[in-house]
């Protein structure tokens, strides 16, 4: 009976083992989880930031329509809103890249998720 026990706490033991390291390997998925998550939602508000920013920007030059009442002045706004126009698509293109790029880590991390469970 005893030789009988014996492998058993070996299993047991085994199985233990095999079950801290998957634990292991999950929580450090979920602490890489919570700091992609955190830096995304991070960016994504300094990018709503710098949209909000070029609207006020728009917003008070559109208010002076004065200085558009001259074919210089509206030459001047139109460049300005140009540039603008620019500076959106640059905050839109940099959003797309930190999407992407996240969208990497959190693949890597449903892999380890995965391997986790198994």
């Amino acid at each position: 009976m005893a030789e009988q026990a014996e492998p058993s706490i070996a299993a047991i033991q085994a199985k233990q083992a095999g079950l801290a390291s998957r634990h292991n390997a999950i929580t450090d998925a979920d602490r890489f989880l919570t700091e992609a998550i955190g830096s995304a939602h991070a960016e994504m508000r300094e990018s709503v930031r710098r949209l909000d920013a070029i609207a006020a920007e728009i917003e008070r030059a559109v208010s002076d329509q004065s200085a558009v009442d001259t074919p210089l002045g509206a030459r001047e706004f139109q460049r300005f809103l140009v540039a603008k126009e620019r500076e959106i698509a640059a905050v839109v293109a940099h959003a797309r890249e930190l999407a992407q790029a996240k969208s990497a880590v959190l693949q890597e991390l449903r892999d380890q998720y995965a391997a986790g469970a198994s």
